[in-house]
């Protein structure tokens, strides 16, 4: 299987680009199994995916789809305006707590998600989350691999 997601990440990357990544995998259900991202790394495509394939989805024996998504644009936002301008349809928010580093990622286009507006308060108030955090805004290029 890993010789089959390398296969299908090489047909449009190199095997020493440096890609932040999302990984996910799903059942046959469609139903989200695991999931685990590397927003900032100095691997290449190769090495991340060893990792997150041997330590991670190697384990899983349910899972029918892997779903790969690679970041092609990335920014820290510093400027709610422009965050709240931006379409929650096609853009990944990335927040980081300044004061105990947690992390949460709001994928796009999900069907509870209205706005930028509503995205953001929804995430904070589900993780007791305070203003006091760095806000990164993404795109990527996702790629599905069946099992």
């Amino acid at each position: 299987m890993l010789d089959k997601i390398k296969a299908k990440l090489f047909e449009n990357y190199k095997h020493d680009d440096v890609k932040w990544m999302f990984f996910s995998l799903f059942d046959k259900n469609n139903n989200l199994i695991i999931s685990n991202w590397v927003f900032q790394t100095d691997k290449n495509i190769s090495d991340l995916t060893d990792v997150i394939y041997n330590g991670l989805l190697s384990k899983q024996s349910n899972g029918k789809t892997i779903v790969v998504d690679i970041i092609i644009e990335s920014r820290q936002e510093n400027d709610i305006n422009k965050i709240l301008s931006l379409s929650p349809k096609e853009y990944w928010f990335f927040l980081i707590n300044n004061e105990d580093k947690k992390s949460w990622v709001i994928l796009p286009n999900m069907k509870w998600v209205q706005d930028t507006r509503s995205a953001l308060s929804l995430i904070k108030q589900k993780f007791w989350l305070g203003w006091n955090v760095l806000i990164h805004v993404f795109k990527t290029n996702r790629i599905v691999i069946q099992i």
